[in-house]
């Protein structure tokens, strides 16, 4: 019991505390010693000063803190959100102060509450900077009680954690799809199936072919068991694939721009009601609506050790097999011809959209087989070579 009591007492002491203590410890025994009364005192001061920061800590901690952000999504370097931290006390005594902490990202922002009646209430906004595309977690609040030196402190977590989105730049463009086939058939492919919507010829019936496909009054002319052959059909889908791999990317500026090419590309096709599928890397990304997509851009990076360009597509296969048209963006780090090379895998049935971006390069376009390579020096240079590549 007593055991438990003194660890309850000195719960409250951090590092910094546990570091203060050591050195007035060490002080009083070489002081002792040696007699040397400055140590004395030195020793004296540290145990003063744990002492009356444990002091500080003594008091219930009985805010309930509400913390709210508006609003949850903007754009990178569009506007700053702000927030909203209030404290209520309700308990029937007054509460004698406290500080606020809310964890904002990587830093802290701090509140310092002073003496509230019962019911009384503390509210305060705060900025939070959004110039670069991030996912920031806000929260949750903690009540704290100790020194400002940080030797001893009590806290206590409440309400929740608010996740600010801050999307990447995005523009909406012109079709990427125009003069695709876009009713109910979708855009036939060449290769043959046993049952779809595209009929394509008769053919003689064979064991585990299934019966209402039989074409019945060929059947009776011919005097041979005949069934339909269908062409398997793509819907208008877009796949996108950004490439993570630092080596893809000569800098962040760089790939900024590819996560805004990449938002721009499957926002526009969403607000179209197209399919999209997208893969940061090989990880899929949400996209079923614009906002589910831009939130799980905000969130992507370069990574050190990521898939090189022909395994990153060779990976895309499997979660882009009904698409239509595949956009690969990249740095311009890649090597053309490794890009190339990695687009062959998709097949001549799908429409590849390999997009090289450097800031402040000039943009152009050129075929390559079923292959647009298009290099992007702005993210409105996007449009105007879309429109060529759409028009063709």
């Amino acid at each position: 019991m007593v055991l438990d009591r003194a660890r309850a007492a000195v719960a409250p002491v951090t590092s910094l505390g546990w570091t203060v203590a050591a050195i007035g410890v060490a002080a009083w025994v070489v002081g002792a010693r040696l007699d040397w009364e400055e140590l004395l005192i030195l020793a004296g001061a540290c145990l003063v000063v744990l002492a009356v920061s444990l002091a500080m800590t003594v008091g219930r901690l009985a805010l309930t803190i509400d913390l709210s952000v508006e609003p949850h999504r903007v754009v990178a370097g569009g506007q700053d959100a702000v927030g909203l931290v209030r404290a209520v006390n309700e308990r029937a005594r007054p509460s004698l102060g406290a500080r606020v902490e809310v964890p904002v990202g990587a830093g802290v922002a701090t509140f310092e509450v002073g003496t509230l009646a019962p019911g009384g209430r503390f509210e305060e906004p705060f900025v939070v900077p959004t110039q670069r595309r991030s996912i920031i977690p806000i929260g949750p609040a903690l009540s704290v009680k100790g020194d400002p030196l940080g030797i001893a402190r009590r806290e206590v977590s409440s309400g929740r954690q608010v996740l600010l989105y801050v999307h990447p730049r995005t523009l909406v463009l012109p079709p990427i799809t125009a003069g695709w086939i876009r009713d109910l058939e979708g855009q036939t492919t060449n290769d043959l199936s046993t049952s779809d919507v595209a009929f394509h010829t008769l053919r003689e019936y064979a064991p585990g072919d299934d019966r209402r496909h039989i074409h019945w009054r060929t059947t009776a002319r011919l005097g041979t068991m005949m069934v339909r052959q269908f062409v398997d059909t793509r819907r208008s889908h877009l796949g996108l694939v950004l490439a993570t791999d630092e080596g893809a990317w000569a800098d962040d500026d760089e790939f900024e721009l590819g996560v805004s090419v990449v938002g721009s590309l499957g926002r526009t096709a969403l607000l179209q009601d197209q399919d999209v599928s997208t893969l940061s890397g090989s990880d899929p990304i949400a996209s079923s609506t614009p906002d589910l997509l831009l939130d799980g851009l905000a969130g992507v990076a370069r990574v050190a050790d990521g898939a090189a360009l022909g395994e990153l597509v060779r990976r895309s296969l499997v979660r882009l097999r009904s698409a239509s048209i595949v956009a690969l963006v990249v740095g311009s780090a890649a090597d053309p011809a490794a890009v190339r090379a990695a687009c062959s895998h998709y097949g001549p049935e799908v429409s590849v959209l390999a997009i090289r971006c450097q800031p402040g390069s000039e943009a152009r376009r050129r075929r390559i087989g079923n292959v647009s390579m298009v290099d992007v020096g702005r993210l409105d240079d996007l449009a105007r070579v879309l429109a060529v590549v759409g028009a063709r």
